[in-house]
C-alpha cells in the first residue's frame, strides 16, 4: 500500500514538471512569432523607404513619353496617304530601289516597301533576274499595310492582271461571229484545241471544226504553238467557238468562183465561134 502511494506521488509530480514546460514551450513559440512579424514589418518597412516611386522619376518619364508621342505622330503621317491608298485599292507607281533576298524594294511617301519577286511580273521572276529591275518603275497596289508592325507589301503582278483581264474583256467584246483571225494553239486536249486569239481571249476549236478530213485527235494536225487562222463560228455565255473547216470551205468555194469568172473571162476574149468548150475549160485550169 505504501507503494501504490509512492508511486503516484511521483507520477503527480512528472506530470506537473510536463505541464510547466509545455507552458513554457507555448509561451516562448508566441513570443517568437511576434518577434519574427514584427522584424518582418521593419525590414518590410526599410525596403519601400528604398525603393524609388514613379514621382522619383517622374519628369524623365514625361520626356520620354513626350518623345515617343512626337516619333509616333511623325511615323503615322507618313503611313496615313499608304493606309488611304491600301484601303482604296489605289494604283501608285513606284521606282525600284534595290533588289534583296526574294524581291526588290521601293520608297512610297517615304516609307520602305518590299515586293516579292512572285509578285513583280505575270510570269516567273528567277533570284538572279532581280538586280535587272532596277531603276524601272511600275505601276503597284499595296496589298499589306502594317503600321504597326512597320510592315509595307507592295505587288505589280495584280495591276498586270486586272490591265491583262481589261483587254481581254474589251478584245472580246469586238469579237463577232463570221469574225476571221489569227491565233496561237494554247493548249490540246482530246475533244479539240483551245486556241488564243489574242488579249488573252481563247476560243474552243473543236476537234470536228478542225479539217474537212475526218481526224480522232487535234494532235494529229496540230500542237501547242501553232498558228491557225481560224473563224468565229459561236458565242455563247462568253464562250467562243472557231472552226479551221469553215475556212477550208470558203477557200474551196473562193476558188471554184475564181475558176468559173475565168472561165466566163477566157470565154469572152476567146469568142464562141474560134474557141471550143474543152479549150475554154482547159485555159480555165479545169480538168475532166
Amino acid at each position: 500500500m505504501a507503494e501504490e502511494i509512492k508511486n503516484e506521488s511521483v507520477k503527480s509530480e512528472v506530470q506537473k514538471a510536463a505541464e510547466n514546460v509545455a507552458t513554457d514551450i507555448a509561451v516562448t513559440a508566441s513570443d517568437v512569432k511576434d518577434l519574427a512579424v514584427a522584424a518582418a514589418e521593419k525590414i518590410k518597412k526599410e525596403v519601400q523607404d528604398k525603393i524609388p516611386s514613379m514621382d522619383d522619376f517622374k519628369e524623365e518619364l514625361e520626356e520620354s513619353f513626350k518623345k515617343h508621342a512626337n516619333a509616333k505622330r511623325v511615323d503615322m503621317s507618313k503611313w496615313e496617304k499608304v493606309l488611304d491608298d491600301f484601303e482604296n485599292k489605289n494604283i501608285r507607281e513606284v521606282e525600284i530601289a534595290e533588289a534583296v533576298k526574294s524581291g526588290v524594294t521601293a520608297t512610297l511617301d517615304g516609307l520602305r516597301a518590299f515586293l516579292p519577286a512572285s509578285k513583280l511580273s505575270l510570269g516567273f521572276v528567277r533570284e538572279d533576274e532581280l538586280s535587272d529591275w532596277v531603276g524601272k518603275k511600275l505601276n503597284v497596289r499595296i496589298i499589306t499595310a502594317e503600321p504597326e508592325n512597320n510592315k509595307l507589301v507592295i505587288s505589280a503582278k495584280d495591276v498586270l492582271r486586272e490591265e491583262q483581264e481589261k483587254a481581254r474583256e474589251e478584245k472580246a467584246a469586238k469579237v463577232s461571229v463570221g469574225l476571221v483571225t489569227e491565233g496561237k494553239v494554247d493548249s490540246i486536249k482530246d475533244y479539240g484545241a483551245f486556241v488564243d486569239i489574242g488579249d488573252g481571249v481563247t476560243g474552243l476549236l473543236h476537234v470536228s471544226q478542225i479539217s474537212n478530213k475526218r481526224i480522232k485527235t487535234p494532235s494529229e494536225v496540230l500542237k501547242e504553238g501553232d498558228t491557225v487562222q481560224v473563224q468565229v463560228i459561236g458565242i455563247k455565255d462568253g464562250k467562243i467557238s472557231l472552226s479551221m473547216k469553215s475556212l477550208e470551205a470558203e477557200k474551196k468555194e473562193r476558188k471554184e468562183k475564181q475558176e468559173r469568172d475565168d472561165f466566163r473571162a477566157n470565154y469572152k476574149e476567146s469568142g464562141a465561134a474560134t474557141a471550143s468548150f474543152g479549150d475554154l475549160m482547159k485555159k480555165s485550169g479545169i480538168k475532166f
